[in-house]
């Protein structure tokens, strides 16, 4: 399917979409990424880390989430933030994994590496789950997570996805934002990984007729994940412009080619860097969300990599997308 054409996208409440739009506040949006502004992660910077992670916990408990602390020691020792609806509401237990057998799970991480103040990576995905918490009343159907260690080895969404499944607690969807928010309007803007083009020629024609400016988002799924995929696409379609969203399927995913491009193809590397990893290792369905990072950003791992660079209106659009996928 993928490599010849991209997904159909399927018709979605527009004037849903709309009104959770103007909910979205651009202004919050970039607050909460400047109060990140720091290099943080446990082994570099513990005290910065410390403070993200109280700021976050203060922002999802304002918003009306309960948030549990998961700190582990598999790989790294860290701390996965849990954010639910509050223990007992709806029948909710006390104590479950991550508040019950959430249909959707977003999540977001929160380290960066040493240096960087990660303004794109990632407090431009932490924002965007702080302003979902906002607009969207907490629910059992719902949970946002905030990983730990990903620029590590992805050792937070890991410890989850393996406490899920242990659990019997498998959500149905898994959405991960990783650096979502740099867009570039210049010709040349966009690099790909070598031989992509090749593998994804439409997407490839798409950027060539747009002189490879770097103006879109892309989604990265496998195919138990395409209709969640594609519907939040359709969603960012109609908030950001069809030019703005992008579509690739896991090459590992893609029938025939899958397996041999497994074994042989260094670009597949590109689609396993973030916490939707772990969650595609154990079969549940996950989608990926980014501006796809090195390839665009020459801020990223950088010491500028600082709010004043982000587009925050992309940002307030992939908030409003995810948002409509909780309350459908």
């Amino acid at each position: 399917m993928f490599g010849a054409s991209e997904p159909r996208l399927p018709t979605v409440p527009t004037a849903h979409l709309d009104d959770l739009r103007g909910r979205v506040d651009v202004a919050r949006l970039r607050m909460d990424v400047e109060r990140l502004d720091e290099p943080r992660g446990r082994p570099h910077a513990p005290e910065a880390m410390e403070r993200a992670e109280r700021y976050v916990t203060a922002q999802l408990e304002a918003a009306g989430w309960a948030v549990r602390r998961r700190p582990f020691a598999v790989g790294l020792a860290g701390v996965n933030l849990l954010a639910t609806a509050p223990p007992g509401r709806d029948g909710l237990p006390v104590g479950a994994v991550a508040g019950g057998p959430a249909r959707l799970i977003v999540g977001a991480h929160l380290d960066t590496v040493p240096g960087s103040p990660g303004a794109d990576d990632n407090a431009s995905g932490v924002a965007a789950l702080l302003e979902l918490a906002r607009v969207v009343p907490p629910t059992p159907d719902v949970t946002l997570a905030v990983f730990d260690q990903e620029e590590t080895g992805l050792h937070g969404s890991r410890v989850l996805a393996k406490e899920l499944v242990a659990a019997d607690r498998r959500p149905s969807g898994v959405i991960v934002f990783e650096c979502i928010g740099y867009t570039a309007a210049a010709p040349g803007s966009q690099r790909l990984p070598p031989g992509l083009d090749l593998l994804y020629r439409g997407q490839a024609r798409r950027m060539r007729s747009r002189e490879f400016r770097g103006e879109w988002t892309i989604i990265l799924y496998r195919q138990d994940a395409r209709t969640l995929a594609t519907t939040f696409g359709a969603g960012l379609a109609h908030l950001a412009g069809r030019p703005a969203v992008m579509f690739a399927r896991d090459p590992i995913d893609l029938p025939l080619l899958g397996p041999v491009l497994g074994r042989l193809a260094p670009l597949v590397r590109d689609f396993a860097r973030s916490d939707h990893k772990p969650f595609w290792d154990l079969g549940i369905p996950a989608i990926q969300v980014t501006d796809t990072a090195n390839f665009r950003n020459p801020h990223y791992h950088q010491p500028t990599d600082t709010p004043e660079t982000l587009d925050y209106d992309r940002i307030a659009d992939i908030v409003a997308a995810t948002a409509a996928l909780t309350t459908t």
